[in-house]
């Protein structure tokens, strides 16, 4: 999707802060799935709650995962009969296995995953193959230049323009209001503008979340125990990075011991702590974007009913 970051305070590279990558299914067209990285933790995180000032009406609550696949797949069929309309083809994603929807933003601490998936570099093998059969990239690849250039202004609009969310971590996201992207999110959630702002923040704070319980103290205070643990298994590793860097990406058996070590080190209290760090975090942030979250809650709960016609139509 077209959008333009303006900087503000810029954030450091994924890769270079990410142990374990993770598969996200992506329901927009012509992304078939999309590599979110995340550094070992429990599971996915779990939906931002939004927190009432005094006097403001109590929110809705986040959508369940069920729903939130719900909205995914009716904008999905909203965008690709928006763009059969503007004369394109355009194929649905199939979901991932469930393994490649588990992130881990901190540490590795499912012992049955660790010893299936490593720190998950198969699974990443397993995008770049799904990847490789997607039909919308061999569609897109084979257009001319031209004709590739007009889907990219059918899908995204014509520029990154017109709509637009100041991030809490710094910089500004922007895009287009037109396209099939805008226009099948402005019939499933109403008010475009306030839902992407709204989205883009809420978004936003996971990173902020994620990055604040790296920086606390009582993170690299509960890193000492499992560094300690992993010594005992042979390992010599101050933090789940350094573990990673210590094994490389090439000896599968390597890096499924390794996490392994890593999970089980974890158990020691290190698991306990970040998630206890990352749902204390979580709230403060929730708390000081209250409205944005609300707004967010608010807009999908709306879009659920439009998201179920849209289905339904299409099983007819």
């Amino acid at each position: 999707m077209r959008e333009r970051l303006t900087p503000g305070a810029l954030r450091p590279p994924r890769r270079a802060v990410v142990a374990v990558i993770a598969v996200v299914a992506v329901a927009l067209p012509l992304a078939a799935s999309s590599i979110a990285g995340a550094w070992p933790g429990s599971t996915r995180a779990a939906p931002v709650s939004a927190r009432t000032a005094p006097g403001d009406p109590a929110p809705a609550r986040p959508v369940t995962a069920e729903e939130r696949q719900l909205l995914s797949h009716a904008e999905s069929l909203l965008t690709r009969d928006c763009m059969t309309r503007a004369g394109f083809q355009m194929w649905l994603d199939a979901s991932p296995p469930a393994d490649e929807l588990r992130t881990f933003p901190y540490i590795v601490d499912d012992l049955a995953w660790a010893r299936r998936h490593g720190f998950g570099l198969d699974l990443v093998d397993a995008v770049d193959a799904r990847r490789l059969a997607d039909p919308n990239q061999r569609y897109v690849s084979g257009l001319s230049p031209e004709r590739r250039g007009a889907l990219l202004a059918a899908l995204n609009g014509p520029r990154p323009e017109g709509l637009e969310a100041r991030l809490p971590s710094g910089g500004v996201m922007r895009r287009s209001a037109e396209g099939c992207t805008s226009e099948a999110q402005r019939q499933l959630y109403g008010d475009l503008t306030e839902w992407y702002r709204a989205n883009k923040v809420v978004a936003d704070l996971t990173y902020l979340r994620q990055r604040r319980v790296l920086a606390d103290p009582a993170w690299t205070a509960a890193l000492r125990p499992w560094a300690r643990c992993l010594r005992q298994q042979g390992y010599a590793a101050d933090s789940p990075q350094r573990l990673r860097e210590s094994v490389g990406d090439r000896d599968r058996a390597a890096e499924i011991a390794a996490a392994v070590a890593e999970a089980r080190c974890a158990e020691d209290g290190l698991a306990a702590t970040v998630r206890e760090l990352d749902a204390r975090h979580g709230d403060e942030l929730a708390a000081a974007y209250h409205q944005d979250v609300a707004t967010r809650n608010r807009l999908e709960h709306e879009a659920i009913p439009r998201a179920r016609a849209v289905v339904a139509a299409e099983q007819e």
